[in-house]
């Protein structure tokens, strides 16, 4: 009898596309459930402080140097705001890195917290105005957003 010589089995190629199609699965889910923190008001030049914690841009009421409230770069009424951050707050309520509550989130007083970036330039007395303003709004604390001096 004559042996007939069989070639061995040819070994598939792996293929890294299943790897990469999972890399690429990770990346868009880390971006969607992501939180990204919104942009600082462009209009508006933070207080310098030396003791600052450092955080994150906070996602704020931003008061510029003639007084203008806006919020992710929209003009925005102060009961309008508050209507919106109580709703948010309801729906989800983070805490910030140095575990205060967050904005939205009711503070146990009757009214959600606001976090208030004032332009360095704004005059004093319009800014207790408009802390006033939130105070009478309904908010239940206010927190002045600074920007640590480097």
């Amino acid at each position: 009898m004559i042996k007939v010589r069989q070639k061995p089995p040819k070994r598939q190629a792996e293929s890294t596309i299943s790897l990469i199609n999972i890399v690429f699965l990770m990346l868009i889910f880390f971006l969607i459930a992501g939180q990204l923190a919104p942009p600082v008001d462009p209009d508006v030049t933070l207080v310098d402080t030396t003791e600052a914690p450092p955080l994150a841009p906070p996602d704020a009421l931003f008061a510029d140097s003639e007084g203008r409230l806006s919020h992710r770069g929209q003009p925005v009424e102060i009961p309008a705001y508050l209507a919106a951050l109580g709703a948010m707050g309801e729906a989800q309520a983070p805490l910030t890195a140095d575990g205060v509550t967050a904005p939205g989130e009711d503070a146990g007083n009757g009214g959600p917290n606001v976090l208030l970036a004032v332009d360095r330039d704004l005059d004093a007395a319009r800014m207790l105005e408009i802390a006033d303003q939130l105070y009478r709004a309904g908010a239940g604390k206010v927190s002045l957003v600074t920007r640590g001096a480097e």
